[in-house]
């Protein structure tokens, strides 16, 4: 059985993925998906942990940092818009 505080750090993970997909702004969400997702991780494998539990974490840090690098080419494409109109 898994424990109640390994279930809410999976559950804080996934809502830091989640809230990570807003555009430009969800930037500020994604390391919080990756540092509670590996601390439930780490929770996890210290108790007898619960698979779906383990498969949530992991999912979140995968979102993280593929969001992280999507987040980061949109604040790139943000910064580089007034160069390129000045270049037109």
């Amino acid at each position: 059985m898994h424990s109640p505080q390994t279930s809410e750090l999976a559950a804080t993970a996934r809502a830091f993925a989640t809230y990570s997909l807003v555009p430009y702004l969800g930037i500020l969400f994604c390391p919080g998906a990756v540092l509670v997702g590996s601390f439930g991780i780490l929770r996890s494998y210290q108790g007898a942990g619960n698979p779906g539990v383990r498969t949530t974490c992991y999912l979140s840090i995968a979102l993280g940092i593929v969001i992280l690098m999507i987040q980061l080419l949109l604040w790139w494409i943000l910064y580089k818009a007034p160069i390129w109109a000045r270049e037109l």
